[in-house]
């Protein structure tokens, strides 16, 4: 009998699942505490790289704290940015931690990275200036990308031998509501070739290899494609998932692909509204295989109509397959990056 493990790396595969995977469900999910970048917590706090971050209650993820900025000109960035040593943090406490509730027999087990080559950039620089340093000094832009890169692989190889996770969630947004951030040949230029590094070095660590990035990025499925990306996330409606679903499916695992802006995440939405988008989207895209039930959650309680809508569909499904779901769990309260203040304060 194939296990709820078995059935979201099928998916990963991009090969036809027995039921619908969710990473609520089928997933244990961690940010690793003992890295210090970002925020160390709610409050204004510098991290290891230098940047000023600012996490409060209620906001949907940290910011860079407005009105600071680490690196004024690009051209001094290895006179400015100083890259922490990771070996250098407390991987066995964290992964100890971070880890002790996972269910490694059942459910597959996946590590956040953030921030990725771009938006590292623009955590030094302020997005505007990231995106004109692309244009008007894109060589010393590339080294700085390469050294980032640079410090991400080392980062990974602890994660892969201190938390052992089946998979890398890497952060890298490259898009507005509808359009790209920048120009896709810019982005193959400048980003491209680190990227692909980075992604052998967690193949080459026996990981899989799921990229997040908000916004419209349809033009770069086939680069994300050939770069080896095993699954891609939010997949927000701007770039069309049914079709880029039906297009490359067979070739990546497509997570996501929920209405957040207009009804999941929209002030006020109900359950009954939540659960009725969420009903739809999984009768659409869950035909063939080849995707995870996993909207982004800014409100963690939209957890509570995914956890019913997938306990619903796939209970012929689940009997068809032989496999005897758990009771049904209750929805988390708190997003990743609340439940990593917690730990870190724990």
């Amino acid at each position: 009998m194939i296990t709820a493990r078995e059935n979201i790396l099928k998916a990963y595969r991009h090969e036809k699942t027995e039921w619908v995977p969710s990473q609520v469900l089928d997933q244990n999910t961690c940010l690793p505490t003992c890295v210090p970048e970002g925020p160390a917590g709610y409050g204004t706090t510098i991290d290891a790289f230098g940047v000023s971050w600012t996490f409060e209650q209620g906001m949907p993820g940290p910011m860079v704290t407005v009105g600071t900025k680490l690196l004024e000109d690009i051209g001094r960035w290895r006179d400015v940015v100083k890259f922490p040593d990771p070996a250098s943090y407390d991987w066995e406490g964290g992964a100890s931690r971070d880890t002790a509730a996972w269910d490694r027999e059942h459910k597959i087990q996946s590590v956040i990275v953030v921030d990725g080559l771009f938006e590292q950039l623009h955590a030094m620089t302020g997005i505007e200036d990231a995106l004109c340093y692309l244009l008007t000094d894109p060589e010393e832009t590339y080294e700085l990308l390469g050294a980032i890169a640079d410090y991400r692989i080392r980062e990974m190889e602890l994660i892969a031998r201190y938390y052992k996770p089946d998979k890398i969630q890497m952060h890298d947004d490259y898009g507005t509501n509808n359009r790209m951030f920048m120009a896709l040949d810019t982005w193959r230029e400048l980003i491209k070739p680190h990227l692909k590094r980075i992604i052998d070095a967690v193949h080459g660590l026996g990981m899989i290899y799921e990229h997040h990035s908000c916004g419209y990025v349809a033009p770069m499925i086939e680069d994300f494609i050939e770069l080896g990306i095993d699954g891609l996330n939010p997949l927000q409606l701007t770039n069309d998932p049914y079709e880029l679903k039906n297009q490359y499916g067979d070739r990546l695992c497509f997570v996501g692909g929920f209405d957040n802006q207009g009804v999941l995440d929209r002030q006020g939405a109900t359950y009954q509204e939540r659960y009725e988008e969420i009903m739809y989207r999984i009768k659409l895209m869950a035909p063939g295989g080849g995707w995870v039930a996993h909207p982004t959650m800014v409100d963690p309680t939209i957890s509570e109509p995914l956890i019913d809508a997938l306990y619903e569909y796939n209970a012929p499904l689940w009997e068809k397959a032989g496999y005897t779901p758990p009771p049904k769990p209750a929805a988390p309260k708190k997003t990743a990056y609340a439940q990593a203040d917690s730990e870190k304060k724990g």
